[in-house]
């Protein structure tokens, strides 16, 4: 994917996802600092906000952040699947798709601003109850499914001798375009057991609840396709080894798609629902153990490269970053209840790893797609780094903030605590925000500037 693509309608709508997925990342920033505002003594009774403003913000940060970022990510690996796009393909599935998923962002952006509308802090995919925010959704959903469907049919060609090299990259992008299917399925499956029901916290949450741990075996396949693309670029051959990645997308696909069934064993109002897909999430061990066994066998292999590894250094930053701060909120997890701060730490953890395998997907593979290149290797770098460390380190004071009691989904969790052990805490957590922000920041600036000028690459 080293090669610029040529001019063209495909080109401009592969930038228009990139784009998009930046875009997303800004406003999800806005949506969490201006509602922040609101909370500030001088300024909440200053200015007139509209009602339970923070709450609102709340949920167009996450929906733009964890839903609208991932799944743009999605459309933009879908789009370059086993090659990148040119003129054999047909660009109305991606220029659609794409205007479909800017008109459901701006939905959701829109929404907290909306008067009346009420947010709804629910698991995996909080609310805005509003029909505005739900066709938002629904219309992010389906700008995501038709490149997804392209490129399901592209894989769906006979391989040929010569291809054969690409079998698991090809198992590996039909488990991720499935296991997407899979959770919008989900959703459809409750909507159709919930009936009418009156739209509230409780329908929201069994609504979204099985599509949302769907969602989680999505963004697990996005990483491993993404940390194999990095590695590969970085050594020329697949980090975790070409039957390690096969196996480990085969057994996520296969144990994700597995969860369907439960709308068809247990009743979606009883809490056996709910547990059900609850406890699916530790097949997740499954996978994760199968690239880190495929990882260690590969040991030598990386030794032998080292020297290619020297010369990818944005590769294999964001690889290893990425790899450790997924596995610190993995590890995380063994030990949330659901009540404090310890769960959004392990939450925080995983989705700051992919974050950081997404990074390095744009600065060594989406910008030289698109005719750009970064100028700063060593800034860049330094980004991903910075976002690592700040990253970690806010999850860390979020998770010990959690066991001295430290309630989630409120303003501030955590000030209520007193001591100096609290204060080192909420110190820790607050200072590695900061850095985390920062580092975000930094590359959408870097990323709207080189998707936004003139490429300087032909």
């Amino acid at each position: 994917m080293s090669a610029p693509l040529a001019h063209g309608p495909h080109l401009e709508i592969l930038r228009g996802w990139a784009i998009l997925a930046v875009a997303a990342l800004a406003l999800a920033g806005l949506a969490l600092i201006v509602p922040a505002a609101s909370k500030v003594p001088a300024l909440q009774n200053a200015i007139a906000w509209p009602d339970a403003f923070f709450q609102k913000g709340l949920v167009a940060h996450v929906a733009l952040s964890f839903i609208v970022w991932f799944l743009a990510v999605l459309a933009l690996i879908a789009l370059t699947a086993l090659r990148l796009p040119d003129r054999r393909d047909q660009t109305l599935p991606g220029g659609m798709g794409l205007a479909l998923a800017v008109l459901g962002t701006l939905a959701i952006a829109g929404a907290p601003v909306i008067p009346g509308a009420e947010a709804s802090l629910n698991n995996y995919i909080p609310s805005i109850i509003h029909p505005v925010y739900f066709a938002g959704l629904a219309l992010v959903a389906a700008g995501v499914l038709l490149p997804v469907i392209a490129m399901l049919t592209r894989l769906a060609t006979p391989l040929s001798e010569s291809e054969a090299p690409d079998r698991a990259e090809r198992i590996a992008l039909l488990s991720l375009g499935l296991l997407f299917g899979a959770a919008l399925l989900a959703i459809a499956l409750a909507a159709y057991q919930l009936g009418e029901a009156p739209i509230d916290y409780d329908t929201i949450e069994r609504l979204f609840w099985g599509g949302g741990h769907l969602l989680q075996f999505v963004n697990v396949a996005l990483l491993l396709i993404t940390l194999d693309r990095l590695g590969r670029q970085a050594t020329g051959s697949a980090p975790f080894g070409e039957a390690a990645l096969r196996w480990a997308m085969g057994s996520l696909f296969l144990t994700g798609a597995a969860g369907l069934a439960i709308y068809g064993v247990s009743d979606i109002r009883t809490d056996r629902h709910l547990s059900a897909f609850t406890n699916l999430q530790y097949v997740f061990a499954i996978p994760v153990t199968i690239v880190l066994l495929g990882a260690f066998l590969q040991k030598r292999r990386w030794s032998r490269n080292s020297r290619n590894m020297a010369s990818g250094r944005i590769e294999v930053t964001s690889l290893i970053a990425a790899a450790c701060v997924f596995l610190f909120g993995c590890a995380l997890g063994l030990f949330v209840d659901g009540a404090d701060t310890r769960t959004p730490a392990h939450y925080h953890g995983v989705i700051g790893g992919i974050n950081i395998a997404f990074y390095g997907l744009f600065y060594t593979q989406i910008l030289p797609a698109l005719g750009r290149s970064v100028t700063k290797l060593r800034l860049a770098i330094a980004q991903i780094i910075l976002y690592a460390v700040g990253q970690s380190l806010f999850v860390a004071g979020l998770f010990l903030a959690g066991g001295m009691g430290a309630a989630r989904k409120t303003m501030g969790a955590g000030l209520e605590l007193d001591g100096w052990a609290a204060r080192v805490t909420l110190g820790v957590r607050d200072f590695g925000l900061a850095l985390a922000l920062l580092a975000s920041a930094g590359f959408v600036v870097a990323m709207l500037i080189a998707l936004i000028r003139r490429p300087k690459m032909a």
